[in-house]
């Protein structure tokens, strides 16, 4: 292995940055797209931002199968490069490669084939966002597979210590994806299905660029590998072992955000469109926790695998520290100018004053969020999906009853209950999940300290 993909060895916050700032990059350009886009369709209304983020949800439900090979790849390809076992690590990345396409166009044929029901849903009182959102879904759904391989070919590559490749094509395809969307929005007068359109042809070029580069590129993660050969059975057992909790506390996550929506839409399409902007802004921290998060299942997963035990530890106290500052940052940035950024998006006066305090809401729960990216993929580099997918379950079933009591009429609080009940649970996620991680790091140690006596 290249020296400078070896996680094992080293300064441990320079080489877990070099692994993560690629990643982070991909995910800031992901998020950009997203509030680009945002941008767009608030200039079109705010119907248009509603529909769009409705089926927005529906793509990030799919996150939940595209975890199967993502993270199946992540963790079983690192581990197995930190071993030292290569074929092992190529039948990981034919394992979850398989996966992905299997699950990948499921996705996309349940998308078409019941986008009217998806729609409807949300049970939105204005027919014209029901529409929107059918036409929206039908378009998107086609990348659906394109996007889970690219994620698994990018996971693959960040395994073993390359997580600069899949950031560059990523860029690429993203900046591609940005540069269509006002052509064929405005210019081409497509509206929402512009932002459709040009969102399906970033996907296309993100993945058939990946896989070239998979086989033929400099930089490959091997020498040579045969894409979708006929998995071992021991593998997919391994792999959904690993995923299926992750998988399913993901699908969790976002359908029970989903209903939330739900709720969020019976106050109308206005809150519904102040809450996806809202969420976008919020994206600094969840999007970039995810990436930092990723490079850090790589980084725990080399380590786990050539059992240093030592730079596990210190990972994670390293990891912590650099969160908890970010944390603190975005949870100033929406609790001072958070309405001037809300602004940008959605230019309506009364939108803007009302997002105030939904953005107050969300700071709060901000530095619990980034403490609980740490634990929970320090666990999952480890190969413990259990603790992760028990806490977030957990706390995201508990936020719906949170949500449905707050708003209710006897309150008084109405939509600023929803926001609320999200809040506190986020919060209670964040200080479970690092308390276990810090108790069981805190047995490791004794275990260790035993066996040298």
């Amino acid at each position: 292995m290249n020296a400078k993909n070896d996680l094992t060895n080293g300064p441990i916050f320079r080489r877990l940055m070099y692994l993560a700032v690629p990643i982070i990059g991909s995910q800031s350009i992901q998020m950009l797209y997203n509030l680009m886009d945002m941008f767009w369709m608030g200039r079109l209304g705010s119907e248009e931002v509603a529909a769009t983020g409705a089926a927005g949800l529906y793509i990030w439900l799919s996150v939940g199968f595209m975890l199967l090979g993502s993270v199946g790849a992540s963790i079983g390809v690192s581990q197995a490069i930190g071993s030292g076992d290569q074929e092992k690590a190529k039948s990981h990345t034919n394992t979850a490669l398989c996966i992905s396409v299997i699950c990948g166009v499921a996705f996309a044929l349940v998308m078409i084939l019941f986008r009217r029901q998806m729609a409807g849903f949300f049970d939105f009182k204005e027919p014209r966002v029901v529409r929107m959102t059918e036409n929206y879904l039908a378009v998107v759904a086609v990348g659906v597979p394109l996007t889970y391989v690219s994620a698994t070919l990018g996971a693959v590559f960040t395994a073993t210590g390359n997580s600069r490749t899949p950031f560059i094509y990523n860029a690429i395809g993203m900046g591609i994806n940005m540069a269509l969307d006002p052509i064929l929005i405005f210019s081409l007068k497509l509206g929402i299905m512009g932002a459709a359109y040009s969102n399906l042809v970033g996907q296309v070029i993100t993945c058939v660029t990946l896989a070239v580069l998979m086989k033929k590129g400099k930089k490959r993660p091997f020498e040579t590998i045969r894409f979708l050969t006929a998995p071992k059975w021991n593998d997919i057992g391994w792999t959904i072992k690993k995923t299926l909790p992750i998988c399913a506390e993901s699908l969790l996550f976002t359908f029970l955000v989903m209903i939330t929506s739900r709720r969020e839409a019976f106050f109308g399409a206005d809150a519904m469109a102040l809450s996806r902007v809202g969420s976008q802004i919020e994206s600094l921290t969840w999007l970039i926790g995810g990436a930092f998060g990723s490079a850090l299942i790589a980084f725990i997963g080399q380590n786990y695998g050539a059992n240093r035990w030592d730079r596990i530890h210190a990972t994670y106290k390293t990891a912590s520290v650099a969160m908890l500052c970010y944390g603190a940052f975005v949870a100033f940035l929406l609790a001072a100018p958070g309405k001037y950024i809300f602004g940008l998006f959605l230019p309506d006066p009364v939108l803007i004053e009302r997002s105030v305090l939904y953005l107050r809401i969300l700071a709060v729960c901000q530095i619990p969020m980034c403490l609980e990216a740490v634990s929970a993929n320090t666990f999952r580099g480890l190969g413990k999906t259990i603790p992760p997918a028990v806490i977030n379950t957990t706390c995201n079933i508990l936020r719906v009853p949170l949500a449905y009591v707050l708003s209710a009429e006897f309150t008084g609080l109405g939509l600023t209950g929803v926001w609320i009940g999200i809040s506190a649970s986020a919060c209670i996620k964040g200080i479970w999940s690092y308390a276990w991680y810090f108790f069981t790091a805190k047995k490791q140690k004794t275990t260790e300290t035993e066996e040298e006596r």
